[in-house]
């Protein structure tokens, strides 16, 4: 959405971090033009986990960096959320039944370029927040 230069695009999660999703909510209502927001909202009964791990579900999507929270505003990227600590992915998929095949011997590979794909979007979103920002200051 961001490359379609829409004013005002986000990235958020329904549950744990109602602050940052109503932040954004909040810009997305007042900008002048069109907004997106992307917000994770996931179901314990479609992935395979206990009700009650909900918060911690998009607790690991964040941490894990699977799910960043970030906004970019007229094209400059902020990162909202940066783990202190970045887990690794398997963190976020093993609680869920929908990635059991993944912790299979033999599909080990499966689990590692999951982590490559995860980093490299993270490491792409962390250049897009220092160019764009950069850019900015000029």
């Amino acid at each position: 959405m961001a490359g379609h230069h829409i004013p005002y695009v986000a990235q958020s999660i329904a549950t744990n971090n109602f602050k940052d999703l109503y932040e954004k909510a909040e810009k997305a209502i007042y900008t002048k033009g069109p907004a997106f927001l992307n917000v994770m909202a996931p179901c314990p009964r479609g992935w395979g986990y206990p009700t009650d791990m909900s918060m911690q579900i998009n607790k690991l999507a964040v941490d894990t960096c699977y799910w960043p929270l970030y906004e970019v505003v007229d094209g400059v990227y902020h990162i909202t959320y940066k783990p202190a600590k970045k887990l690794p992915v398997e963190e976020f998929l093993k609680p869920q039944k929908r990635f059991k095949h993944m912790f299979k011997p033999g599909n080990e590979w499966m689990i590692e370029e999951f982590q490559k794909i995860v980093d490299t979007r993270w490491q792409e979103l962390l250049d897009l927040e220092e160019m764009t920002n950069k850019n900015k200051e000029q």
